[in-house]
């Protein structure tokens, strides 16, 4: 499974987030809030499976919360902001 993730800078932390999927994870680092987002997206999948959802599983983050998640802040320019490619073996 091939994912699109973001990370960024927000404050003293990380905010990390997967497009496709609409999970979202934190951490004090980007290795943190990219090993919170892999955890994150594992539950979720997890769970969906075990309810028997699978076709609901791709629910992609809602254009308007994608913007204001990359553009609300202006101050938001100065930080970096990375796409990261996240691939996940899942049964």
């Amino acid at each position: 499974m091939n994912l699109t993730c973001f990370v960024m800078k927000e404050g003293t932390q990380y905010a990390s987030l997967c497009v496709e999927l609409d999970v979202a994870s934190c951490g004090n680092t980007e290795e943190e809030a990219m090993q919170g987002l892999k955890d994150a997206i594992e539950t979720y999948l997890e769970f969906m499976k075990e309810e028997g959802r699978e076709t609901e599983i791709y629910r992609p983050v809602p254009m308007n919360e994608l913007r204001d998640f990359l553009f609300t802040d202006p101050e938001r320019k100065k930080y970096t902001l990375k796409a990261v490619p996240l691939e996940l073996e899942h049964a």
